[in-house]
């Protein structure tokens, strides 16, 4: 009774001594070498891994950079311009009241397109020629819809300009009228004229 009483947990302990030393050799020997190899794949793949993102970072990286300066330039591009149209109406308006004299071109009387290339040259520095008609071929074509205070406006009596002025904005512009009048904010009476963009 005591033999077989003390051999049970002897065959009890002598299981558990196996089982736990199989487990063992598993982890250190047969499971511990693939272990081994599978954690220098997974840390060649993390590498690789962040190799590639951080080139794609850089290359996103200096993207965004081409794309910030394109954005400053054109920002700084468009606050000229708005400077150079606000002196092109400040100087326009100075002349306000003068007379018209056919073939003048300032500074104390003006013709339509002697007042305009009078203004754009102090204002801007911008070379106009003393006649309407090739004053319409300066400067950047714009659509009647987005023209803007600063722009030369020319009528036409078909496709030929007969008229020179500076747009005021409101459907008005600035112009010499005719013999008989004075430089003044007139209406754009005509639906029959062209937009430049000098500045």
């Amino acid at each position: 009774m005591r033999v077989s009483t003390l051999s049970r947990p002897a065959r009890t302990l002598g299981v558990g001594t196996i089982a736990l030393s199989v487990g063992l050799g598993l982890l250190t020997g047969g499971i511990g070498s693939p272990q081994s190899a599978s954690a220098a794949t997974p840390s060649s793949a993390v590498a690789t891994t962040q190799v590639f993102p951080q080139t794609s970072v850089a290359f996103s990286q200096s993207g965004i950079t081409v794309k910030a300066a394109a954005y400053q330039a054109a920002r700084s591009k468009a606050a000229a311009s708005r400077m150079a149209a606000n002196r092109i109406m400040t100087e326009a308006a100075k002349h306000k009241g003068k007379q018209y004299k056919f073939g003048a071109a300032g500074p104390k009387r003006f013709d339509c397109s002697g007042y305009t290339m009078y203004v754009y040259k102090k204002a801007a520095g911008k070379k106009l020629p003393h006649k309407a008609n090739l004053q319409q071929r300066y400067g950047k074509a714009v659509a009647k819809s987005q023209a803007r205070p600063g722009d030369l406006i020319i009528i036409r009596s078909g496709t030929r300009g007969t008229h020179a002025g500076i747009y005021a904005g409101g459907g008005k512009m600035w112009a010499a009228p005719r013999t008989g009048k004075t430089v003044t904010k007139q209406k754009i009476w005509s639906t029959n004229y062209v937009v430049r963009r000098l500045v």
